[in-house]
C-alpha cells in the first residue's frame, strides 16, 4: 500500500508521513531523489547541502557552491534545465517507484507533478494507492510549482473550518484512486485523530 500526502508548503505533509511511519510504512520522497541529483551535478557534501536546506536563514541565500544559486533555485535549475530535458519528466518518478518493495506499505511525504506519480500508481495499481490532501488555511500553492493531485475523494475531515481548494491549484489529469481530504485548521491532536482514521480504515479495507 503506498499512502501519499499532497498539499502545499507547511500543512502538515512530513508529520503525517511520521505518523505513518509509526505505524510502520516505509517513507520514500520525490524531493530525496532530487536532492541527491543537486548534489551530484554541483558536487558538494551531502552534509552541508542538506543542513544549508534545512537552514530557513541560509535556503534562498545564493552561495558560489551552487553557481550563485539557493538550495531551492540549484535544485530547480537541475530538475527543469538538467534531468527532465534529458532523462524525461517521469524521472523521479521511475526512481521512487524502483523503490518499491510491493509486499511492503510506504508513505510518501511530497508530490505535486503528474508525470512523477503515474509510474508509482503504475508499479502498485490503482486499488493500492491512497490519496490524502491537506489544507491548511493561509497556506497554498503560490510559491510552489507543485499542484494537488485529483483523486476520488470518499471522506473529509474538516478540522475546525474548511479551506476552499482552488480550481487552480489542483492538477487536471483525473487519477481513479481512492482518496480523503483533511483541513489540517485544528490542533495536532485533531490532526493525529483524523490520521489515525485514515490508517484504520485502510487496515479494515486490506483486511477485508
Amino acid at each position: 500500500m503506498i499512502v501519499l500526502f499532497n498539499g502545499p508548503p507547511a500543512c502538515g505533509k512530513d508529520h503525517a508521513a511520521d505518523y505513518f511511519k509509526a505505524k510502520g510504512y516505509k517513507h520514500l520522497s520525490f524531493k530525496y531523489q532530487l536532492f541527491k541529483e543537486t548534489i551530484k551535478y554541483f558536487n558538494v557534501g551531502s552534509e552541508w547541502f542538506m543542513e544549508r536546506y534545512n537552514d530557513r536563514s541560509l535556503k534562498e541565500v545564493p552561495t558560489y557552491w551552487l553557481g550563485n544559486m539557493s538550495c531551492r533555485e540549484a535544485m530547480i535549475y537541475v530538475s527543469e534545465e538538467k534531468i527532465k530535458p534529458r532523462m524525461g519528466l517521469d524521472y523521479f518518478g521511475k526512481l521512487v517507484a524502483d523503490e518499491i518493495d510491493l509486499s511492503k506499505d510506504y508513505a510518501i511525504s511530497d508530490g505535486g507533478f503528474i508525470d512523477e506519480l503515474l509510474p508509482v500508481v503504475e508499479k502498485v495499481g490503482n486499488k493500492n494507492f491512497r490519496l490524502v490532501q491537506l489544507t491548511r488555511e493561509g497556506h497554498d500553492f503560490s510559491s510552489d510549482s507543485r499542484r494537488y493531485f485529483d483523486g476520488n475523494i470518499t471522506k473529509e475531515y474538516i478540522l475546525n473550518k474548511p479551506t476552499q481548494v482552488e480550481k487552480k491549484y489542483v492538477l487536471p489529469h483525473k487519477f481513479d484512486v481512492i482518496s480523503y481530504r483533511v483541513h489540517n485548521n485544528s490542533t495536532l491532536k485533531d490532526f493525529n485523530e483524523a490520521l489515525e482514521e485514515i490508517y484504520e480504515n485502510e487496515i479494515n479495507i486490506n483486511v477485508k
